[in-house]
This record gives C-alpha cells, structure tokens and sequence, in this order.
C-alpha cells in the first residue's frame, strides 16, 4: 500500500466518495436530531400553594396529598420522555432558567391539578 491510493481510496472513484459523503451528512442532519421533550414546572410554587391551603394537616396527610400527587405527575412525565425541569418565577413571571429550547412545555398547571382539593373537601373547615 502506497501513500497515493490511501489518500484517493484506492481503485474507489473520487465522485462516488463524494456522493457517499453528502448521503451520510444528509442522513446524519436527518435522523440525529431528535425531537427534545422538555416540561418545566413551579414545584415550588405549587407546594407552598397546597402546603398554606391545608392548614393544621398532618405531614401524613401532607405526603398523600401534596408529595405523592407530585411526584405521580412528574413520573407521568418523564414516563413519556420529557426531561422535567424544577424552576421558579418572580413577580414578573420571568423563569429563573437561562435558557428553555423550543418545545419545551410547562406542567406547572398539572401540578396544581394533582394537589387540588377535592370541592366537598374545600368547603369543610
């Protein structure tokens, strides 16, 4: 083996690499991209809500109801491929995330509805 036909790929024509190249690229753009999954959620926020919503509840009632509820919904999530990530907003609802790509969805709202009292729950005192 000489030098000459490593560099030009032996008895192999110069356009066929060329054409075999652009096909692996075009595949590469094609197929190695995928779709990111990505849910950001206040849990936070959400459990201070719960927390100040049950007054004088016991930390049992506290894990059925606002714990358990939680992380149910986050599995539920990351069950699904999405990478969940824990965030928090200030008062001018600005993420306190440098950076979110596109796709990315919020389950905070699902959150609030997995920790949510029961109406007939609600009204008692």
């Amino acid at each position: 083996m000489n030098l000459k036909s490593i560099l030009l790929a032996g008895e192999v024509p110069f356009s066929a690499l060329i054409i075999l190249s652009g096909a692996c690229l075009y595949a590469g753009h094609q197929y190695g991209q995928e779709n990111q999954k990505i849910a950001v959620g206040e849990r936070g926020a959400v459990v201070i809500d719960a927390v100040l919503d049950r007054p004088g509840a016991s930390k049992e009632q506290l894990l059925d109801e606002v714990q358990n509820p939680i992380l149910r919904v986050l599995k539920q999530y990351a069950d699904q491929g999405y990478v969940v990530i824990d965030s928090s907003k200030d008062d001018a609802g600005n993420y306190a995330i440098a950076a979110l790509p596109p796709g990315s969805i919020d389950i905070t709202q699902a959150l609030r509805e997995a920790v949510k009292k029961n109406p007939i729950e609600a009204t008692k005192p």
